[in-house]
């Protein structure tokens, strides 16, 4: 993996965790209800693409 991959994918798993505890923070607020019904399934979803457009954008760069 190179370097400038494993920083996308960094980049991408910090992202969505920030979105995450933003998320997490307004409805804690009382700002925003969610269940965790659904905020489980978004954050596998999330990682999942995560992992998916980094190894992409890899395999781009790779193949150059």
């Amino acid at each position: 993996m190179s370097r400038a991959h494993g920083g996308a994918a960094a980049a991408g798993f910090g992202f969505t965790f920030l979105l995450i505890g933003i998320a997490l923070l307004l409805q804690e607020l009382g700002l925003l209800t969610l269940r965790w019904s659904l905020l489980l399934p978004l954050i596998v979803i999330g990682a999942g693409l995560v992992v998916v457009v980094s190894g992409l954008v890899g395999a781009h760069r790779s193949a150059r």
